[in-house]
């Protein structure tokens, strides 16, 4: 798949020297060693902030997508040779473009239904149901992380009944239905 990004080349006698801009082709498909190399990447990211951590482990993934999908593209040097893709030269001439932009969002669109995907739907499977607290309980007996049993389970519920004085007879009505009523003092 291609990206086309703003010309990061050295400029020709003070012109750009692709002002339609430079094409960017990513590979269709990452193999295993790369999608793993991808994942174990996300993995080392080390800080106290949890929510920095996820950011970086994101940035991280992005950039390895273009460290290793970049497979072309038509940049060239201050003597309009081309330059070889290799990982120095896409961190010096993609990574410093004001327009990386362009080519991170490709190779997002790309490459994160294989990478990423993957990681959410089996932490989605294997993450266990939320409880919901129920209104009897209160927060003294909600399980706590550190607690080794399960919880017992809830007495079920009880129902009340209310005295009656006087109770009549159920009789049959001419349709099959039975019908009952009841008296004044019953239902107090």
């Amino acid at each position: 798949m291609d990206a086309t990004m703003q010309c990061p080349c050295p400029p020709k006698g003070g012109e750009t020297r692709h002002p339609q801009g430079d094409t960017v082709r990513l590979r269709d498909r990452l193999d295993y060693r790369t999608v793993t190399t991808i994942r174990k990447a996300m993995t080392v990211v080390d800080t106290d902030d949890p929510q920095v951590r996820l950011a970086e482990r994101l940035a991280i993934c992005t950039e390895f997508y273009m460290l290793m999908g970049i497979e072309s593209w038509t940049l060239v040097d201050a003597k309009g040779k081309p330059v070889e893709v290799s990982h120095q030269a896409i961190r010096d001439l993609v990574f410093t473009s004001p327009d990386v932009e362009s080519v991170s969002e490709v190779a997002e669109e790309l490459y994160n239904p294989v990478v990423l995907l993957p990681l959410v739907l089996r932490a989605s499977a294997s993450s266990p149901p939320t409880p919901t607290p129920s209104p009897e309980s209160d927060d003294s007996t909600s399980p706590t992380s550190d607690q080794t049993t399960p919880p017992k389970p809830l007495r079920p519920s009880s129902t009340s009944t209310i005295r009656t004085v006087a109770t009549e007879t159920t009789t049959s009505s001419p349709v099959g239905a039975s019908s009952s009523s009841q008296s004044a003092a019953s239902a107090a």
